[in-house]
């Protein structure tokens, strides 16, 4: 849900078109992603508690990220042979080709975004996939836990915890109010780096007090959801940045861990990373063909459609196979077909 979420706030930031401002006015694609990293912080902190080394540990990060992460990137490359002003030959020997394959698959897209000639008149932005920005973070988060979860043993968890919040806290207001706002790059860190930090800890913290908030979910959540509103009706911007994270970081574990069921999903895997990596590149190529700009309803549903069949194309034939047995991923789906009628786990 969060990830078809983000995709129907792309729609109208990268159309600009007009049919799209309601969806992007109802939907905050923004604290959708935010609410990924909590969700990456609680299940990652499961996933480091859970393993037996480091090294076990970092082995399971790499098959969960890079495949489809690797994938998309030449994906999108070939893609690009086909949408390119340029003549084949030019596009495959251009530096920003090259350029775009390794600072991608380095984790550094913010240096090469685009590839030559591909989506250049498109309204909003030239970029191939301007989500990966948020998979440079997580994969920096990664390799930032270990150290977390020492501080955490140290120190205690709210101390650290706390300590983290302080922290982008104050960057926030000297962002906000100095001259440090003006500087482009400190303001990218901080919305790139700091705050889905603050959110990932914070969905770490939740998971390891996951059995006091599963005690407490049902006194929790209402008052979650009236900071979450009243955040909302003053302006976020407004809002002291802890009030920010904490009730919508509650909000997202409780709702999606104990309360919401929204039907047996597991069997068709978990979708959420492909749908995420692969929905900007198919917005874009729809723009790019006039698709969405000319029939925009159309171009929504084509997109949705295309997206959804990515996310399950890329489970079952790129994550997936890559996964250990063991993988909670793909014990959740075991767990789901189990449940489903005799008739219909035959089909699975």
């Amino acid at each position: 849900m969060l990830a078809l979420g983000v995709v129907l706030g792309h729609l109208y930031d990268l159309t600009l078109h007009s049919a799209f401002l309601g969806l992007r006015l109802s939907i905050d694609s923004e604290s959708c992603v935010y609410c990924f990293f909590t969700i990456s912080g609680f299940l990652v902190t499961l996933s480091y508690t859970r393993s037996s080394s480091l090294c076990s540990f970092y082995k399971k990060r790499v098959r969960r990220i890079l495949p489809a992460y690797v994938a998309v990137i030449l994906l999108s490359v070939l893609l690009g042979v086909m949408l390119t002003r340029y003549q084949i030959l030019a596009y495959i020997t251009s530096a920003e080709t090259w350029n775009y394959l390794f600072w991608n698959l380095a984790f550094l897209n913010m240096y090469q975004p685009t590839l030559p000639g591909v989506f250049e008149s498109n309204p909003a932005s030239a970029a191939m996939n301007g989500s990966l920005w948020s998979i440079r973070s997580e994969v920096l988060f990664y390799l930032l836990i270990p150290f977390w979860m020492f501080f955490c043993k140290r120190c205690g968890n709210l101390l650290s915890w706390i300590t983290v919040l302080i922290t982008v806290q104050y960057a926030d207001l000297l962002i906000l109010h100095t001259e440090w706002g003006s500087s482009g790059n400190i303001y990218l860190i901080h919305i790139g780096y700091l705050i889905p930090f603050a959110f990932f800890t914070t969905g770490s913290l939740l998971y390891l007090y996951r059995e006091q908030l599963e005690a407490y979910a049902t006194h929790i959540l209402p008052v979650c959801l009236l900071i979450f509103l009243s955040a909302y009706l003053v302006g976020k911007q407004n809002m002291p940045l802890m009030l920010r994270v904490v009730p919508l970081a509650m909000m997202v574990i409780i709702i999606g861990g104990y309360f919401c069921y929204l039907g047996n999903w597991g069997p068709f895997g978990d979708l959420s990373y492909g749908i995420y990596i692969y929905h900007f590149p198919i917005l874009q190529t729809l723009i790019a063909l006039g698709i969405l700009t000319t029939m925009p309803f159309v171009g929504a549903f084509i997109a949705i459609t295309f997206t959804l069949a990515a996310g399950l194309v890329s489970w079952h034939w790129i994550e997936k196979p890559f996964l250990s047995k063991k993988s909670h991923y793909i014990q959740a789906e075991v767990a789901a077909v189990a449940v489903l009628p005799a008739e219909l786990q035959t089909t699975q």
